[in-house]
């Protein structure tokens, strides 16, 4: 009884560490034909990951993460999106779910390293237009402010 309540506890405990999915996003500049090409180099070339598919129309990778002879089920994907001010841009998400977090974060670190050697600096974000002035209706405006702004005789 003892034993099985053991076993029962330590099963609830590592089950949400084992379902846990991390992933790692990161937003760009770059178009998405230079972020495609920099990732498909990166993974293939730079890591010698086996790429085992790849769509650059719908924008994923699967690859094979390598660490200590081992191999982890990778992916990435690329999503155009459109910044706050309008500013076109590419997403990149980053999974390797077996894997902690900070690997994720180090491919993607590793990702804009390689795009900022190979393709310069990213363009820069549009700014936020001013507001519009606001309109002033001079007809109706005139009339309101010479009556309320007229001395009083009492």
């Amino acid at each position: 009884m003892r034993r099985s309540l053991s076993l029962l506890v330590l099963l609830a405990v590592l089950a949400p560490a084992a379902s846990a999915s991390a992933r790692s996003t990161e937003d760009y500049t770059y178009t998405y034909d230079q972020l495609w090409r920099a990732a498909v180099r990166l993974i293939a070339v730079d890591f010698r990951f086996p790429i085992s598919d790849r769509d650059p129309e719908i924008g994923y990778v699967l690859f094979s993460y390598r660490d200590a002879g081992r191999e982890h089920n990778g992916s990435l994907e690329l999503a155009r999106t459109t910044g706050v001010n309008g500013t076109p841009q590419v997403r990149v998400t980053m999974q390797v779910p077996s894997m902690p977090g900070y690997v994720e974060r180090m491919l993607l670190d590793r990702l804009s390293r390689k795009l900022t050697e190979d393709y310069g600096r990213p363009p820069p974000t549009r700014r936020p237009e001013p507001p519009a002035p606001p309109v002033a209706d001079d007809d109706e405006d005139d009339d309101d402010a010479a009556d309320t702004d007229a001395p009083s005789e009492d």
